[in-house]
């Protein structure tokens, strides 16, 4: 088993810390609780990150203002991160750029999917859509349908075979092994219903459609199952909405891993509309993890 980086395959430095965002909100709390359970697991430190313009401003120029406010900090998340070495700072700009700035050096991040500033019929806040968009490391999202507490099911991976979604296959399959657990790998096709096909057609394009794309996942897949040859495999090949069937078939993982985009996607769209509402509706935790060239 080569110790090599596949193509593609982000490579943090040794040991980079796991970054979190915290604005004071329940959802930012449930974030740093998984940050902290994750930096646990991974044995790296967490960092902790509050970024407001007007606050930052405040304690840029009063130490004794700073140490107030990170101070009252680590009181609120001293149980949460017990046992983990914490760094919490605050820093004067926007979330989005604080994170992904903090991120260049970390092994991952990690935000909730709503903030204090959310309204709630917008089902992800624009905190954790910028994070995702433009972060250079893999980007866990905590959606709202993540259960409390450690979560010990398989790893799920959403994969459509192509090379975008490389990274996020060897994402995947390391987290499994390192887990001691199975990878959950579901493929989904989207049939269009052609004006004038009976349902028989359409169901012998989907079964040609689909017998194509596994040729392609196991082509796809086939380094990392080198790489990793203690996972246990399961593939789930499905027809229908490619979001709705990839989270119906992650109930009951610990983790969803996908790639920012894959066959379709426009270069000017960094997340891909799959991925954008699999951070709305999936049963647990999403890792998205973009290639480096997308």
């Amino acid at each position: 088993m080569s110790d090599e980086p596949l193509p593609g395959e982000h490579v943090s430095g040794p040991g980079g810390p796991v970054v979190c965002g915290y604005d004071g909100s329940r959802d930012s709390r449930r974030a740093v609780a998984w940050a902290a359970g994750w930096a646990r697991d991974h044995h790296v430190g967490l960092e902790v990150i509050s970024a407001d313009r007007a606050v930052g401003r405040v304690v840029a120029f009063d130490e004794t203002a700073r140490a107030n406010v990170e101070g009252a900090m680590r009181d609120q998340l001293a149980e949460l991160t017990s046992g983990v070495a914490t760094t919490i700072r605050v820093i004067a700009d926007s979330p989005v750029a604080a994170l992904v700035q903090a991120g260049r050096n970390a092994s991952a991040i990690i935000v909730g999917s709503r903030g204090l500033t959310a309204r709630e019929d917008f089902a992800m806040g624009s905190t954790s859509a910028g994070v995702v968009e433009h972060a250079t490391c893999p980007v866990i999202v905590i959606t709202p349908r993540t259960p409390e507490g450690r979560a010990d099911g398989p790893v799920a991976l959403a994969a459509d075979g192509s090379a975008a979604g490389d990274p996020a296959a060897a994402f995947a399959f390391a987290e499994a092994e390192r887990r001691g657990t199975s990878l959950r790998v579901v493929h989904s096709v989207e049939v269009p219903r052609l004006p004038g096909a009976s349902l028989f057609d359409l169901d012998r394009l989907a079964e040609s459609v689909i017998a194509d794309d596994e040729k392609q996942v196991h082509r796809a897949l086939a380094p990392h199952r080198d790489r990793h040859p203690g996972v246990s495999v399961d593939l789930i090949l499905v027809v229908g909405d490619p979001a709705a069937t990839i989270s119906a078939e992650a109930e009951g993982a610990a983790l969803l891993v996908t790639g920012s985009r894959g066959h379709g996607g426009f270069a000017g769209l960094l997340l891909g509309s799959v991925s954008r509402r699999l951070l709305q509706t999936a049963p647990c935790a999403v890792a998205v993890v973009r290639h480096p060239d997308h």
